[in-house]
């Protein structure tokens, strides 16, 4: 996690118009703030948004081409490090974070010939983000188990779709090849909305369409009880140990498809002996990393 920042004049100023813009598009939205019925489980959401729309807010584009990996892609993911532009690793593929990420970066990683996967956590609110201004508080949900300041939030809500689709843009502004949302399996945690696995179906659908109609392929993040449902849709799995939880064989799926399982596993350990039983554990043609948990630029690869 990030660390908190001070707040000067300017950015008071910056933030009081960034909320008056979010009301004037909450109104013209029609985003309602109270309450709402919830259809699948029949439950009043006190903190809820808006259901979503019959169309999902997705931009269809039936000529829309993208990037779409195989299996045994290698890859490297930082999120928490500065990436060294000179001194990229021997790796096809960079998972790197969205919005910490200068456009200068990404073109200095095509120029090496690598491809872009953006990261951006698409089920939660982190208050250190440049657009946290914009969740407004009907749509947050209770905390994130063991990330201080990080909630959920109500992916069933047409604002928050609406915030995605802005960060999905963004993303193709900035000529990511591809996008890793994170977090779309709120209906294994207590999400404070209800959610379950069909409205995580739901949103990983309109998050496909929307990264695909701009042109950018979408990968699944974890979430192992969607893989049969989204194996033609998702472009690649990628995966926080599935060793350590015995859940590898629920990705076979996308092996079979053709298409990457981006597979990490952590350790506080960089001792070889650790790759090696990482690496006799792991799946066949999985594209495995060991990494530690803060994510920076150190891995071993199988």
């Amino acid at each position: 996690m990030k660390g908190t920042r001070t707040c000067s004049l300017r950015s008071i100023i910056a933030i009081c118009c960034a909320v008056a813009v979010v009301i004037g598009l909450a109104i013209g939205l029609g985003v309602g703030l109270g309450t709402k019925s919830n259809s699948s489980n029949n439950q009043t959401d006190t903190a809820a948004a808006v259901a979503p729309s019959t169309d999902n807010g997705t931009t269809s584009n039936s000529n829309a081409t993208w990037w779409k990996p195989q299996a045994k892609t290698t890859w490297q993911i930082v999120l928490n490090q500065t990436i060294r532009s000179t001194n990229f690793d021997n790796v096809s593929v960079y998972d790197i974070d969205l919005f910490d990420t200068p456009p200068e970066t990404i073109a200095a990683l095509h120029s090496a010939g690598k491809k872009v996967i953006c990261y951006f956590s698409a089920g939660s609110y982190e208050p250190w983000r440049p657009d946290a201004v914009a969740f407004l508080a009907p749509v947050l949900g209770n905390a994130v188990s063991g990330w201080p300041g990080e909630r959920w939030v109500n992916t069933n809500s047409d604002f928050v779709r609406y915030i995605m689709q802005q960060r999905i843009e963004l993303a193709k502004n900035k000529s990511c090849d591809g996008l890793d949302p994170d977090n779309i399996d709120a209906y294994n945690n207590n999400n404070g909305f209800g959610l379950t696995q069909d409205d995580a179906l739901n949103y990983f659908q309109f998050l496909a369409n929307e990264g695909h109609s701009r042109g950018m392929a979408v990968g699944l993040k974890n979430a192992a009880a969607l893989v049969t449902n989204v194996t033609d849709l998702a472009d690649w799995e990628v995966n926080e140990e599935c060793i350590e939880y015995e859940e590898c064989a629920y990705y076979q799926p996308f092996i079979a498809a053709g298409k990457p399982v981006f597979h990490i596993e952590y350790t506080n350990n960089t001792d070889v002996g650790d790759l090696q039983a990482v690496c006799q554990e792991s799946p066949t043609n999985f594209s495995t990393l060991l990494k530690n948990i803060q994510l920076d630029e150190w891995y071993e690869a199988c």
